[in-house]
């Protein structure tokens, strides 16, 4: 579905006369300070390897406590245990990962974020996955040589992750990923993107989301709104306005949920099409 006639010349104009104001101040994607990374793992003695990998053994059991109860001592075990616990994540259908991914969620850090690109390169595709979901959410420019590398990872998963860190970062190139796996995978990512692209709002990186998506299809449309939920500004509300009288309800619906986001609302994601059609004329009168 394209836009009629009318709609298209709005965006060169938004380009044209829009002022550089932005909706919300936006952060500037800075590289954690080299002082505060880590190097390299401490090291770990023999008899703590011993106990780590017997805590380990407790999650294959079915008893809580004992996953509680290892998760405290491995906590207390602190760094030096992450090597070996990341050599137990496993591609098997049976496996433990929940279970470590949990504990990796509370152990890693920003200032980890040099050994986990190391780790990166390891075969085992439900490790990568995992430390690349984590790496761009961190918004760390240092971390951008890593990110456009597993851009282009076999797994699709992450490689969308590293392309989502990559726009975060204000990289133009990762737009047409970002947009054709958001576009089928939405329920899944959609509280993720959430969190990472609101670092890259602004009227440079929302103009991307908008020229990529001026003569598209509707359903290219409708992912492209739904990522300029996060990166919009102020300045985008003429062309949203567009979008609001698109003829295809999910358009106009994601139309809605774009500006409802930008004012600080949370998303309808069920809006029936008549919901759609009133509130769409309650946003073109404000």
């Amino acid at each position: 579905m394209r836009l009629p006639t009318f709609v298209r010349p709005t965006l060169p104009l938004l380009l044209a006369l829009a002022a550089p104001t932005e909706i919300v101040a936006q952060v500037d994607a800075k590289p954690e300070p080299a002082a505060s990374k880590l190097a390299e793992w401490p090291p770990l003695k023999q008899t703590d390897t011993d106990r780590v990998l017997a805590l380990v053994g407790q999650f294959r059991k079915e008893d809580p406590e004992l996953h509680a109860e290892a998760r405290k001592q491995l906590l207390a075990i602190g760094d030096g245990a992450m090597p070996l616990l990341m050599q137990q994540v496993s591609d098997r259908t049976e496996n433990i990962n929940t279970d470590l991914f949990a504990l990796f969620d509370t152990m890693l850090e920003p200032r980890h974020s040099a050994l986990m690109a190391r780790e990166t390169k390891k075969p085992r595709t439900e490790l990568r996955r995992y430390l690349v979901r984590r790496l761009c959410r961190f918004g760390d420019a240092s971390l951008l040589p890593v990110l456009q590398t597993t851009s282009k990872d076999k797994d699709e998963a992450t490689a969308f992750y590293a392309s989502l860190g990559m726009l975060a970062l204000k990289r133009r190139e990762a737009v047409p990923a970002v947009l054709a796996y958001t576009k089928t995978q939405w329920k899944d990512v959609g509280p993720l993107v959430a969190e990472v692209l609101p670092a890259a709002r602004s009227l440079e990186v929302g103009n991307w989301v908008c020229e990529a998506i001026a003569k598209a299809n509707a359903a290219d449309q409708m992912a492209g709104l739904r990522l300029l939920r996060y990166l919009g500004v102020k300045e985008h509300q003429l062309i949203l306005r567009t979008y609001l009288q698109a003829p295809d309800h999910t358009v106009k619906k994601e139309a809605i949920n774009t500006m409802r986001v930008m004012h600080g609302q949370e998303p309808i994601e069920n809006l029936t099409v008549f919901q759609a059609i009133e509130m769409a004329k309650e946003w073109l009168q404000k």
